[in-house]
Parts: structure tokens; C-alpha cells; sequence
């Protein structure tokens, strides 16, 4: 009997060790806890998806299930694999902000730091792609193959066919934040006026959602509606198209850039928490 005991404790002494040791981001992708502070709205779920991150946000979905991060705080992108194993994919960035890919695998950021969009090759390779914008902080590809980027400072959306090409789409107010409805136009987040707008293609501008307490990043889910995080409110908010909202996540600290993948799952970083958050359920 005292063998056996004996037995017992050895194996679990080993088992507390190898989950102490363990990599830190697989540790949390097996989290399925809730955390202290944060509510979910009926039916919806989360986990922590990865966590010991350096101010996360500008989240990218990718077709193998991975999530592309910018560590802000870093200087730094990273890739969270389904499993939650976090790969670098580039260092050295001053202030990165936001992520975009193309159909060939580069990948764009936001580098706030150097008033530039940087480029990232499949093989690591960064460099510039557009410079001398005024404060940059979001970018997105639209569905004409334009490269959309929010000037914070300057107070407008800029569309660029090509680096030397561009229009401005919109000013007099600080986007961040972009979508594109299948009705048309541009969903665009209106921080100034604390506000979602859709943009129609002859230039109106109608208000979706008014009073939020300033979105950063947009997302148009399955269902055709919004996903906004609200970062001052710490809210993860549900929008109609009509202006009916829900707040899915309360209590988070500081949200940023809500992201859903293939499969229908919704992401949103917690850039002061430094994780990022991975949602189930009815959405």
C-alpha cells in the first residue's frame, strides 16, 4: 500500500513539473476559465486563445487556422498557430499597429513608428511600400484591390491603387478601423465623432451606431452584422447594420481589432492584458 502511495505521488510530482515547464502559449490554449472582471453575453463562450504577449493587436485570421498578431509594444509579428505555439515572423518594427495580406503571401503592416506601411515577404524580408504617411494605424484591402490606410493625424482614409497612386476616400475625422459590407461601400470607425459610419460609393455618409466609446476595428461576421471594440468601454460589441447592438464581451482590458477565421470563431486582442481571445457560440 505505501508503494503504491509512493508510486502515486512520484507521478504526480511529474506531472506538475511538466505542466510548469510547459511552453507558455500552449499552456493558455488549453485554458478554458473564465476570467475574473470579464462577462459574456448568453450564449457566447471563450478562451484564452494565447497570452505573455507584448501589446497585441492588428489581428489577421489565416487560412491554416494560425492568427497573425503585431506585438506593438514589441516592435514585432508574430503567428499563433491553432495549437497556440507563438511564431515570430519579423522584429525589429517600430510601433506596428496593423495587419493585411495578399493573394501571394506578403503580409502589410501598419509601422506607425516610421510613418510607413511596411511589406513582409513569405520569406521574412521586410520592407517599405508606402512612406511618408501622417500617422498611420489601420489598413485593409477593399474588395477593388485598393489599399486602404487610416491617417490618425491626418485625419483621413487614403485608398492607394498602387504606392504612387492613391485618392483620398475620406477626411475630417480619425478612422481606425475598416470593412466592407456585401451591400458595398466602406464600414469605416469615425474615433472623433465616436461613431460607426458606412461610406456608399457615391460619397454619403450614413450612421450606423453612434456613442461608442472609441472603436478600434472593425469586422463583418457570417452574419452580415459588426464586431467593434469598443477600448475605452472595454466591450467587444454585436451592431446591425440597422444600429441595434449587444454587448458579447464586457470587462476587457483595453480591446482592439476583432477578427474572425475560416470557421466562423471570433478573436479580439486585449493590448493592456497582452492575450488574445478566442469566442464561441451564438454570433
Amino acid at each position: 500500500m505505501k508503494a503504491c502511495l509512493l508510486i502515486r505521488s512520484i507521478a504526480c510530482i511529474f506531472a506538475l513539473g511538466a505542466a510548469f515547464h510547459a511552453d507558455p502559449a500552449e499552456r493558455v490554449a488549453r485554458d478554458t476559465g473564465a476570467i475574473a472582471g470579464i462577462t459574456a453575453a448568453p450564449g457566447v463562450a471563450y478562451t484564452v486563445f494565447a497570452a505573455n504577449l507584448s501589446g497585441p493587436r492588428g489581428l489577421l485570421a489565416n487560412q491554416d487556422g494560425s492568427v497573425s498578431v503585431a506585438e506593438e509594444t514589441a516592435g514585432r509579428v508574430v503567428k499563433i498557430t491553432s495549437a497556440g505555439r507563438i511564431v515570430e515572423i519579423a522584429s525589429g518594427l517600430k510601433d506596428p499597429k496593423d495587419l493585411e495580406s495578399d493573394a501571394h503571401g506578403n503580409l502589410y503592416v501598419v509601422e506607425a513608428g516610421r510613418s510607413r506601411i511596411a511589406r513582409i515577404t513569405p520569406k521574412g524580408v521586410v520592407r517599405s511600400y508606402i512612406e511618408g504617411l501622417n500617422a498611420p494605424v489601420d489598413l485593409a484591402f477593399n474588395p477593388q484591390g485598393e489599399l486602404l490606410v487610416c491617417e490618425f493625424l491626418g485625419e483621413r482614409v487614403i485608398a492607394f491603387k498602387s504606392p504612387t497612386e492613391r485618392r483620398v476616400l475620406i477626411s475630417g475625422f480619425r478612422a481606425h478601423g475598416l470593412a466592407f459590407p456585401r451591400s458595398g461601400g466602406t464600414i469605416v470607425n469615425d474615433i472623433t465623432g465616436s461613431r460607426v459610419i458606412r461610406l456608399s460609393p457615391d460619397g454619403k455618409v450614413d450612421v450606423i451606431a453612434a456613442k461608442i466609446e472609441l472603436p478600434i476595428g472593425v469586422v463583418i461576421g457570417p452574419s452580415g452584422d459588426l464586431y467593434v471594440a469598443a477600448r475605452n468601454a472595454g466591450q467587444l460589441l454585436r451592431i446591425t447594420l440597422s444600429g441595434k447592438r449587444t454587448v458579447l464581451l464586457d470587462g476587457l482590458k483595453t480591446p482592439r481589432d476583432p477578427v474572425f477565421d475560416a470557421m466562423g470563431n471570433l478573436y479580439v486582442a486585449e493590448s493592456d492584458a497582452g492575450r488574445v481571445l478566442k469566442l464561441t457560440g451564438r454570433f
